[in-house]
């Protein structure tokens, strides 16, 4: 399953959901439920906004493969 690892960026950076909300223009609810891997897909136009306000140049930074434990 693929994850982001928004949650750990934010932390490192001291932003909340509505600080990168503000940076992005993404609303802050869609923010918290990326942050929180609840999102079932991400828009392609969203990530790249998460990635330019957030200086990211990978995306291997930002998304995460974990297999699933069934």
């Amino acid at each position: 399953m693929l994850l982001l690892k928004l949650d750990k960026i934010m932390e490192e950076k001291g932003l909340n959901s509505r600080q990168l909300s503000e940076m992005t223009g993404i609303r802050w609810n869609t923010i918290d439920d990326m942050k929180k891997n609840k999102a079932k897909h991400w828009a392609p136009d969203n990530l790249e906004k998460v990635m330019v306000a957030l200086g990211i140049k990978d995306i291997e930074d930002l998304i995460e493969y974990k297999e699933d434990s069934e």
